[in-house]
């Protein structure tokens, strides 16, 4: 995880109470289930009476990076609809890479989701990976108007191949003489981010935007770093996620 702040030491004897507070997941199994599980396996929790929010932490409390022992644990959905793409990362054979994907993580947070135990977990992280600092019952309302996504969430075009071909478009000025935008362009979905430049390069980055991802802090940040670009507001496409 990438924290933006840097953190106060923490004892392995905070760690080991923090782990150990109502909803978070104590134990974790090689096993899966057709639920909404954590991990890479199946994560059982301990009953320690009612589960409540955890008290709120602040970036001020910390000047280390902590380390927690429910990092990599994630929240993941049932298991999807077998694709009939040939090339999804999700038929590799790689054994290694097989070991270390997660086909089912859940990407969004919605009202369906959200609950103490989620609420426990993302309060240890800062933003944008998580709710430090912030109180519960000021994001509960917030997140219980958030939908779940209808699946699929991207569709392949109809005749082709059954995949799904995707560009993602980042900020680090790699693309600038590349000329590659009509290859970009080409594509079912292009992702772009942040400071997403795209006038007076169109040539080297495209035009189109499928998907346009940023946080709270990027999408007014971006609007002074990228300035010299030539970057006045973020993407605006008819199509736009």
């Amino acid at each position: 995880r990438l924290w933006r702040t840097s953190f106060a030491a923490i004892t392995a004897n905070d760690v080991i109470a923090l782990s150990l507070l109502s909803g978070l997941p104590t134990k974790i199994e090689r096993k899966t289930n057709k639920s909404n599980i954590y991990s890479l396996g199946n994560v059982k929790t301990q009953s320690r009476g009612p589960e409540s929010p955890v008290p709120i932490m602040n970036l001020s409390s910390f000047k280390k990076l902590p380390q927690w022992s429910f990092e990599d644990i994630y929240n993941l959905d049932a298991p999807l609809i077998p694709t009939t793409c040939p090339q999804s990362l999700r038929n590799s054979k790689d054994e290694d890479f097989q070991k270390v994907f997660l086909p089912n993580i859940c990407m969004f947070l919605h009202k369906d989701n959200f609950n103490i135990r989620e609420w426990n977990r993302l309060s240890h992280f800062n933003d944008p990976f998580g709710f430090m600092g912030l109180k519960y019952s000021d994001v509960k309302p917030v997140v219980k108007l958030i939908p779940k996504p209808k699946e699929p969430l991207l569709l392949p075009k109809p005749g082709g191949d059954g995949c799904v071909h995707c560009a993602v478009v980042g900020t680090g000025g790699i693309l600038n003489g590349s000329k590659m935008g009509t290859e970009i362009d080409a594509h079912d979905y292009v992702f772009r981010m942040n400071g997403a430049v795209i006038n007076g390069y169109e040539e080297d980055v495209g035009t189109k935007t499928s998907v346009y991802v940023h946080t709270a802090h990027s999408i007014t940040a971006s609007l002074e770093f990228f300035k010299e670009y030539g970057y006045k507001s973020a993407p605006h496409d008819e199509v736009l996620k």
